[in-house]
């Protein structure tokens, strides 16, 4: 799991270019520390950085489109033919996104407006089946079942049938609002220690300074105004 900012970063940004040994490794663990306070605060199981392509399940919903979660490529996909099958056919990858010799493109935003054109640290969310395509939805995973030894009714559930393969992530490299965020954080627990973890420090001037035991106000400030919390599916 990835950091979000370098030791050289967080050393020059609190000038302590010189410290190394114990404090060294001290700046090292609170960096890693804050980068995963950062992910649970923005629900990211992903982190923020696109790791190696791997494959995930969805449940199909029946229609031209599909939630899948933030991603910067999708490399393949496969539908079923049937919810009860149990074999996955393979659609077509299109050449390069949006190039319409696929069975589907990757975009973000929404259906109703998608944004084909992600800028750099906007990743996609969504599949949508190509208009030139041979098929025209993605297989609703949702089924019935009779219920009792005399079934009288019907119980709905859902089953998987969709597999994707993608980069799973946010972003190739880190935002710089992440990064900033990160190196705030960590500096002032650096700083904190320093004053033997105290929760709270006494300031003549300013009064007493409140140790919140979690993000700062203000970075969840800027993680949030910056809308970096994850959208959850489901």
């Amino acid at each position: 799991m990835a950091d979000y900012a370098t030791l050289a970063e967080i050393k020059a940004d609190i000038g302590l270019t010189d410290v190394a040994g114990a404090d060294t490794a001290t700046l090292s663990r609170i960096l890693t520390a804050a980068s995963r306070a950062i992910d649970r605060f923005c629900q990211r199981t992903d982190e923020f950085i696109a790791a190696d392509a791997s494959l995930r399940y969805f449940v199909g919903n029946g229609l031209p489109w599909i939630r899948i979660g933030e991603c910067t490529s999708v490399t393949a996909v496969a539908v079923k033919s049937s919810v009860t099958d149990t074999t996955y056919v393979a659609w077509t990858a299109p050449t390069t996104n949006l190039s319409g010799d696929g069975d589907y493109f990757a975009f973000a935003g929404d259906p109703s407006h998608p944004d084909l054109n992600p800028l750099i640290h906007h990743p996609y969310a969504w599949l949508m089946v190509d208009p030139n395509s041979a098929y025209s939805s993605f297989l609703s995973g949702t089924y019935s079942l009779r219920q009792g030894s005399r079934p009288t009714r019907s119980v709905r559930q859902s089953a998987p049938t969709i597999q994707v393969t993608a980069t799973w992530g946010y972003a190739t490299t880190v935002p710089d609002e992440i990064k900033i965020a990160c190196i705030m954080q960590s500096a002032r627990w650096y700083k904190r220690m320093q004053g033997t973890m105290a929760d709270s420090l006494a300031n003549p001037e300013f009064g007493r300074v409140t140790y919140l035991q979690s993000l700062d106000p203000d970075i969840k400030h800027l993680l949030v105004d910056g809308r970096f919390i994850a959208r959850q599916i489901g």
